[in-house]
């Protein structure tokens, strides 16, 4: 007697199997959609535009847990990163650096951050043929330079916080050139903690709260960019003063819904005496956490205090990566900040020895933790740090 097959999956109609890729939001679900058979995939190719996946969290030995929850998989291109930036990591290279995309595999190069040519703003008496020959040629016995954010800001402009002789500027480059262009305005340094592109110019927010903004022009013989004009277009008092020994202060610049907004969060920390008789300070839980979210009001020179997000509205915030993503009501909740605990790019905390994500509600200020089982060490100063990924369609 002859066996009668059941139905597969390639018998679903097209159009009920679109529907069902319309309710994954992971992009690893998306992935695993497209794989089922061939019919899917054409379903998958055929619909109309799905809205961008959730972020992903990449931990430093490449594990990737993909929001809004997933088990966790091994994602071998995201092996050996060294930073992120948006959906590109970053990687050493011979001679400077490559960024990565790990789901497309595209890459571009970036110069050495020794490979620097400064440029003064502001500041007509500096004078720049002595300042570039001592960039490019007196390295020797210096010390190297540190590349403390970088932002991929389009095919033609990458951006970055360079620690530099023991200064923060601004550098711009593009992709597979050979040096970069750093900037400073009227010999001054500020103490640059964040960078974001927004509407075709770079800002740069510095510890005390400032928002500089820089004009981007193109050199028309070689196409390289170059910092044209930089401008302090907010100088209002700082947001938060943290207290010695008990508090601590990080920001981030987010663009959200075509605004420029920063993001202020406050931690505790506890003082205790080591053992060289040094004071050394322990984070305190993530509980402990405070948000607060101010818009760049640019006709009143100053930061504005934003309540609400939004129930579609997320941000993700990391020193080194922040993004804002626009989700539905049957993924999570809206209106809430994404952050990883325990940050240590700019500070150095000897008792905090795991480290994980939590999420901060706009609403009631109640901090929740979305994957309750993800924990990882944390990086040296030489490691990378676990950071997130945000894949496209």
């Amino acid at each position: 007697m002859e066996e009668t097959k059941g139905p597969s999956w390639s018998d679903i109609p097209l159009d009920l199997a679109g529907r069902i890729l319309g309710r994954l939001h992971a992009h690893v679900d998306r992935v695993r959609f497209a794989a089922v058979c061939p019919q899917w995939r054409a379903a998958a190719r055929q619909r109309p535009p799905l809205p961008p996946p959730m972020p992903m969290l990449l931990l430093p030995d490449a594990t990737v847990y993909s929001l809004p929850g997933s088990e966790a998989f091994h994602f071998p291109g995201c092996a050996g990163y060294t930073d992120a930036c948006g959906n590109w990591l970053v990687f050493n290279g011979d001679d400077g650096c490559f960024l990565r995309d790990p789901f497309s595999n595209a890459t571009v190069t970036l110069p050495a951050l020794s490979r620097d040519r400064i440029r003064y703003v502001g500041d007509e008496s500096v004078d720049e043929a002595y300042i570039e020959s001592m960039e490019m040629g007196e390295w020797l016995g210096r010390e190297e330079p540190t590349c403390c954010k970088l932002v991929f800001c389009s095919p033609h402009l990458v951006a970055a916080i360079v620690m530099h002789w023991r200064a923060k500027r601004i550098a711009v480059c593009q992709p597979g050139a050979t040096s970069w262009w750093s900037v400073s305005a009227d010999n001054q340094y500020p103490d640059f903690v964040d960078l974001a592109f927004h509407q075709g110019k770079l800002y740069a927010l510095t510890r005390m709260d400032t928002l500089f903004a820089m004009d981007i022009s193109m050199d028309h013989s070689t196409s390289d960019p170059w910092v044209s004009q930089m401008l302090q277009v907010i100088n209002s008092p700082p947001l938060f003063i943290p207290s010695p020994y008990i508090s601590l202060k990080m920001t981030y610049l987010v663009e959200a819904r075509g605004a420029l907004l920063v993001v202020l969060r406050r931690m505790q920390c506890r003082r205790y005496a080591g053992v060289t008789g040094l004071a050394l300070f322990e984070l305190i839980a993530g509980e402990q956490n405070e948000f607060e979210v101010f818009e760049a009001n640019f006709g009143q020179s100053q930061w504005t205090k934003v309540t609400l997000l939004g129930d579609d509205q997320v941000l993700f915030v990391r020193r080194r990566c922040c993004k804002s993503v626009c989700v539905s009501r049957d993924e999570m909740p809206g209106n809430c900040i994404f952050f990883l605990e325990n940050e240590g790019e700019d500070h150095r905390w000897s008792k905090v020895t795991s480290s994980s994500c939590s999420v901060y509600s706009m609403k009631d200020g109640n901090v929740s933790t979305p994957l309750p089982t993800v924990s990882w060490k944390r990086g040296l100063r030489d490691t990378p740090f676990a950071t997130w990924l945000f894949p496209q369609n």
